[in-house]
């Protein structure tokens, strides 16, 4: 037999809450802890399937956010987390954030143009040539980064409270 989902909503009381960034993590905090991203897509997978919409949402949201702020888009295309990649351009569209959206979407354009990693055994291989194009692909990068940064706290986390407060049987039991 198999065992039932975890249920990863929180008590109630956490509505108190009025700070909307810290009530978005008080929320996702069973999720981020539960979902796995480094034993295989099929862990991931499963670890993903308790969570409802509006869980898979925030938690991309997180994961994004927190990429992007430490190390840019790149960061979170790289790692393990960037398989939430889609999940955070609906979960923007779902929570009314279109530009972050379009933002990630345009970010992910630009990481498919990255240039390839060099090799040192690489004879034709120019360092010059390839910092530069690493280079030219950062500056591509940055607006879409800082642009995406600003909205942060002006929208996606105002927004996210206000998703969080509608749709409350997602996150809350």
């Amino acid at each position: 037999m198999e065992s039932p989902s975890p249920d990863l909503r929180v008590d109630r009381a956490v509505l108190a809450e009025s700070d909307a960034a810290t009530l978005a993590w008080a929320v996702i905090e069973p999720a981020y802890n539960a979902v796995s991203f480094y034993d295989g897509l099929d862990v991931f997978a499963a670890s993903m399937s308790p969570l409802t919409p509006g869980q898979r949402t925030l938690l991309a949201l997180h994961w994004c956010v927190a990429e992007v702020s430490n190390g840019g888009f790149d960061q979170f295309f790289l790692n393990p987390t960037g398989l939430l990649e889609p999940d955070a351009v609906e979960g923007f569209r779902r929570l009314g954030v279109l530009e972050a959206a379009d933002l990630v979407t345009r970010a992910r354009a630009t990481f498919a143009e990255r240039p390839a990693p060099v090799s040192v055994d690489d004879p034709s291989s120019d360092e010059y040539e390839d910092a530069e194009a690493f280079d030219a692909y950062q500056e591509r990068l940055r607006p879409l980064e800082d642009r995406f940064v600003a909205l942060v706290d002006s929208e996606l986390y105002p927004n996210a409270a206000a998703y969080i407060r509608e749709h409350r049987n997602e996150f809350v039991r």
